[in-house]
């Protein structure tokens, strides 16, 4: 089923999360960084949860095929040569699509975001001398981060089982 979304800054229209054939409708995740940050600033007590910025290699290997039975080949390509290949891929894609006018179904859209939990202390001086277990800790950060990027609350992201264990460790994210 499709849910609404109401995005965290203001002005903003709705966004519908799931499946959907119009191309309108969706949710827009560049926006996500930002209701990220928001849900932190709300629910990381710690503030132990930092944006990780990932960087490609200057170089990439790229394997092809010169046509459906040839061998596989291996190339090395650097910054102009990437260039060349994603304006390829993107000529390609508007080419299939003429221009966005047809719409790319059963298609899969893989986005990677990274987050790093620091602790001030070691693992053992966290566990020996706070006696905190970071293994809460990191439980809590993981449930912010996948109830935002799933908009999802956190009841429906955790086994039954586990449920009253995560909601004691982290009651607000249960309210």
């Amino acid at each position: 089923p499709q849910q609404q979304q109401p995005q965290s800054q203001a002005g903003e229209e709705a966004a519908v999360v799931g499946g959907s054939s119009d191309p309108s409708s969706g949710r827009d995740y560049t926006a996500i960084p930002a209701q990220i940050d928001a849900k932190m600033e709300e629910f990381d007590e710690d503030s132990q949860l930092r944006p990780t910025i990932i960087t490609p290699s200057n170089t990439w290997m790229k394997k092809s095929k010169k046509g459906l039975l040839a061998d596989p080949t291996t190339s090395i390509m650097r910054g102009d040569e990437q260039k060349a290949e994603k304006d390829k891929a993107m000529d390609l894609l508007d080419a299939l699509t003429k221009s966005g006018a047809i719409p790319v179904e059963n298609a899969s859209l893989h986005i990677v975001m990274a987050a790093t939990h620091g602790f001030d202390k070691t693992v053992v001086e966290t566990v020996v001398q706070d006696n905190v277990s970071p293994i809460e800790k990191v439980e809590r950060s993981t449930l912010i981060l996948a109830q935002t990027i799933h908009d999802l609350p956190s009841g429906e992201l955790i086994e039954p089982s586990q449920l009253g264990r995560a909601a004691a460790a982290s009651p607000r994210l249960f309210e």
